[in-house]
């Protein structure tokens, strides 16, 4: 029996390369890349891949920007990790995970729907709304946060959440795993000068990555409207109740970042009750 071939077919797949999620467009010295259990050194222009762990040194600067438009900054003493997957045939993101670790960033969101974004740190989640804000892990363990434009909702580990849309507003998490605010004005200048160097300065970001921080500076008063959400002074508790406050709860060491509210310190505002309805996390109560 003879067998002629008379013809095949051949089956064409494009081979879709979904590795790259960005490009590094600045590095200042001090910024490595640990990508499949390998160190390289970070450049400029090299590709991001999801997976990929940033870390920089005392020095370190650098500032990516991604397929979806998404742009961060990641400071000096930072480490993060990318974990990001996008959607067949366009260039908006399935998912964008960004698990800071330490340090401090600017993150600006990008096309990718809102959902998509997830930020985690060891102390706190965030749920970004189309937002540009900078954040600092802080030494022991706690995270703060500064909205610049949108809006975040940032939970704490013990299920304590706050939300805000307001310019220059600043939140952090406690030991005992809630959110809260600074207590007073001083308190939110050491953190702006301790860990939100992009707002002190930004001198060595690329324009894509700079934005208006006028008014949240250490080195002048915050705006109006970022005064009264930063520097509402604490409500005095009855003195039985501080009396028993303070023979039931244990001593808290101070937090790196400052003196920070806690839930129910203060009444409930307008404002409050307008940012924080809603979201990823639930009711986006003070918990």
């Amino acid at each position: 029996m003879k067998i002629v071939l008379v013809g095949f077919f051949v089956l064409c797949v494009p081979a879709l390369s979904w590795a790259n999620i960005g490009t590094v467009i600045s590095v200042k010295q001090g910024a490595d890349v640990t990508r499949g259990g390998k160190t390289l050194p970070l450049r400029n222009g090299m590709e991001v891949l999801s997976g990929d762990s940033i870390v920089t040194d005392a020095n370190g600067v650098v500032q990516l920007v991604f397929v979806d438009d998404t742009k961060i900054a990641v400071g000096p003493n930072a480490r993060m990790v990318l974990d990001v997957k996008m959607l067949r045939g366009n260039r908006k993101a399935k998912s964008f995970a960004v698990e800071a670790l330490g340090g401090s960033f600017r993150f600006i969101s990008g096309k990718s729907r809102k959902g998509a974004y997830s930020i985690k740190t060891p102390t706190a989640t965030m749920a970004v709304r189309g937002t540009v804000f900078d954040m600092w892990i802080a030494p022991g363990n706690q995270s703060a946060m500064l909205v610049l434009h949108g809006t975040v909702q940032m939970c704490g580990l013990g299920g304590s959440c706050r939300s805000t849309g307001r310019i220059c507003s600043l939140y952090a998490t406690s030991q005992r795993g809630a959110v809260g605010r600074p207590v007073d004005q001083a308190m939110y200048d050491k953190a702006v000068v301790s860990g939100f160097p992009f707002i002190q300065s930004q001198k060595d970001l690329k324009p894509p990555l700079q934005v208006d921080v006028e008014g949240c500076s250490g080195e002048s008063q915050p705006a109006p409207r970022a005064k009264s959400d930063a520097a509402e002074p604490r409500r005095s508790a009855p003195p039985q109740r501080q009396v028993k406050a303070a023979v039931a709860a244990p001593p808290e060491q101070p937090d790196p970042v400052g003196q920070f509210d806690r839930p129910g310190d203060r009444p409930e505002t307008v404002d409050d009750r307008r940012d924080t309805g809603g979201g990823v996390f639930g009711s986006g109560g003070d918990g």
